[in-house]
């Protein structure tokens, strides 16, 4: 399965394509995105199925896998496979997402806003810190853990991007930003 990070927001996936791009969702976190999209690219090259692949290996293989594929982090990318194995990818919730081993807010609205027409939560990167750093907001340098200040920045991003992009939704304007800052 390929990714392409530069056209990452797809409201049509096949059931394939969206379980490989929840795996790119879980692998890029802390990662170059290109890095990333070569690794799913390794990992699910001729899988059509990534879910039934990941439960066949089971969880010692799906580590190996990813030692073979060099993700790193290997213990949180394990875990949080392994425990994504039985959700429903067209239907969980944000809070399904969060349960699970590793997964923070960032990762689950990255997941939630380029895979769901109608999902409105903001993907807190580095890159959406710095446009708002860059606008007079005082931000921390890399994702915050607190959920309050998370969700009031997240308000701010909303806001102030809807001011300078208002003809495009949350998904594109969080795209076009992250083209713009991470040098795409």
């Amino acid at each position: 399965m390929n990714i392409n990070p530069t056209q990452i927001t797809n409201h049509e996936r096949t059931d394939a394509e969206l379980e490989s791009f929840w795996f790119f969702c879980i692998i890029v976190a802390g990662k170059n995105s290109d890095y990333a999209a070569r690794v799913i690219g390794k990992l699910l090259n001729k899988t059509e199925k990534p879910f039934e692949f990941f439960r066949g290996l089971g969880e010692i293989g799906i580590r190996n896998a990813l030692v073979a594929a060099k993700t790193g982090q290997y213990d949180r990318i394990s875990k949080a496979i392994s425990q994504s194995l039985d959700l429903d990818l067209r239907t969980c919730s944000f809070h399904d997402l969060k349960s699970l081993f590793g997964i923070g807010p960032k990762t689950a609205n990255f997941f939630l806003l380029h895979s769901r027409d109608d999902y409105e939560g903001v993907v807190l990167d580095t890159h959406i810190l710095r446009y708002l750093r860059e606008r007079g907001i005082e931000t921390p340098k890399s994702t915050p853990q607190d959920q309050k200040v998370y969700d009031n920045l997240s308000n701010l991003f909303k806001s102030i991007s809807k001011a300078e992009y208002p003809h495009l939704n949350l998904a594109d304007r969080d795209l076009i930003i992250w083209t713009k800052y991470s040098g795409r």
